[in-house]
């Protein structure tokens, strides 16, 4: 593999190696710090509850930290580029607007668990406004995409492995599908039936499959969001790789992270999770090395904004979320801004698309 290094880039110089060991400290860690909480305070990998400001809750604030740092740096040292994914000055700009909705929403959320926790919780319950539009930005979503099925017939350098682009694109309409369904209940939210004794089993008595393991699943919806929308758009390098060539079409700008970065925050139940807490941390410090780069343009504010916004809300939720009525109102509004990422993503595949078949005319 041929890789092109940046002399200026401090971690561009670390081995293979090195990057495996940091991995595997911050692995070693994260098992022994949850080891250690489970066994002295009999505390579950995913059990949530109110913030745990003793001992055990905070250490495991500082090894959340440092398992953070060593993904950071052990990812951040791969050779990158700002561009390593093509991008337009129109899709910059469609980020930049995306990221003050989804920051503006950050804020608003903070806002009200500050001064109006019920209204929070009357805005977020079955049937209300962030439930309808989450689905309706779903919505949006699968139109992108099946826009993009339509335009990526002759776009020969959207090919994954040979696939067809249609074929590709067909995939992440089904997700997004299956997404939007999971999160109606298959209709029930709307038309109002009982959920049958197949569904027994489930938490909250719906036609859906998520809530037959409902932590379980959020943890891993959430992260592959985050991993999704806020890691891989950041930490993707350049390469002249064949295989990652062919995958930086699909690939959003670096600062796409900072629309998704709300994903990693909105935390109150949760928090004592180490996994959400790496989220939180690792969120954070790609906000500020997005905002050390910004600098050097001297265009900061837009990600130092957003980290101030991941950190101040964050402070809001862990002091006053208490006054939440049910507590599970941050988790609502996370899956509205995930929906709104998977829509952003699709429009701007849908962009680069035009763009392909515009430069192909």
């Amino acid at each position: 593999m041929s890789t092109q290094y940046n002399s200026t880039d401090y971690a561009s110089q670390f081995s293979i190696s090195a990057r495996l060991i940091i991995l595997l400290i911050g692995i070693g860690v994260l098992v022994s710090t949850f080891a250690y909480i489970n066994i002295n305070s009999g505390v579950q990998f995913l059990e949530k509850g109110k913030p745990d400001w003793n001992f055990p809750g905070l250490l495991g604030i500082i090894s959340s930290a440092i398992v953070a740092c060593c993904l950071f740096f052990a990812f951040r040292s791969l050779p990158h580029s700002a561009h390593a994914s093509p991008s337009t000055d129109r899709e910059g700009r469609f980020i930049a607007i995306a990221t003050t909705f989804s920051g503006f929403v950050l804020l608003l959320s903070a806002v009200t668990v500050l001064l109006a926790p019920q209204v929070l919780n009357e805005t977020v319950r079955e049937g209300q406004f962030v439930g309808f539009a989450t689905d309706f930005v779903l919505l949006v979503a699968l139109a992108y995409f099946g826009l993009c099925i339509a335009y990526s017939r002759h776009a020969s350098n959207f090919r994954i492995f040979g696939c067809p682009p249609a074929l590709v694109f067909a995939a992440m309409f089904s997700v997004a599908f299956l997404i939007l369904m999971e999160e109606m209940s298959w209709g029930q939210h709307l038309l109002g039936w009982e959920a049958g004794e197949l569904f027994a089993g489930n938490a909250q008595n719906e036609t859906n499959l998520h809530n037959f393991a409902t932590y379980k699943f959020e943890a891993a919806y959430y992260s592959a969001a985050f991993a999704a929308f806020v890691a891989l758009p950041f930490f993707w390098p350049a390469t002249d790789n064949t295989i990652l060539r062919s995958l930086s079409p699909f690939v959003p700008r670096r600062f796409f992270a900072l629309l998704s970065l709300p994903i990693a925050g909105l935390l109150y139940e949760e928090w004592n999770i180490l996994l959400y807490q790496v989220w939180f941390f690792l969120g954070a410090a790609i906000a500020l090395q997005l905002v050390l780069e910004a600098r050097e343009r001297g265009r900061s504010f837009p990600a130092g904004g957003m980290l101030a916004l991941l950190v101040g809300s964050q402070g809001v939720f862990l002091i006053f979320g208490s006054g939440m009525v049910d507590g599970y109102e941050l988790s609502e509004i996370r899956e509205l801004l995930i929906a709104f990422a998977i829509a952003c993503y699709a429009r701007l595949m849908f962009g680069r698309l035009k763009t392909s078949q515009r430069s192909q005319a």
